[in-house]
């Protein structure tokens, strides 16, 4: 295959267009909860997962898959959370997150997913 195909392919990937989605909103891949977040996406977006609980299902798959703990999943999130949440990301995300606080993790996810969605819709 050359590379040509090879960036066709890479385009075509489920993962493709949301991590394309979240470095329009400045998150970027040098972070680890970059990619968890993508993974995430793909599995409540692509799969049609529906969660009852993210510390008992998502981060656990999650945390195989990269062969970490669901105790550094959620960190890793969470340090994408502080990172990025700012009023630049707030403007971006308007509409979707009405509180003055930042958000925990499991709101963040949605935050996105309804974010990713609309854009699909």
């Amino acid at each position: 295959m050359n590379t040509k195909e090879q960036k066709y392919q890479d385009k075509m990937s489920p993962n493709y267009y949301f991590s394309k989605k979240l470095k329009d909103l400045g998150i970027t891949p040098c972070y680890m909860g970059y990619y968890y977040l993508v993974d995430i996406m793909d599995m409540l977006i692509n799969r049609g997962k529906h969660v009852h609980s993210f510390s008992g299902e998502i981060y656990p798959y999650v945390a195989t898959r990269y062969e970490k703990s669901p105790c550094t999943v959620e960190r890793d999130i969470r340090n994408i959370i502080n990172l990025f949440w700012s009023d630049k990301l707030k403007a971006k995300l308007d509409g979707y997150w009405l509180q003055e606080r930042k958000p925990k993790c499991c709101e963040f996810i949605y935050i996105l997913k309804s974010y990713m969605i609309e854009d699909l819709i």
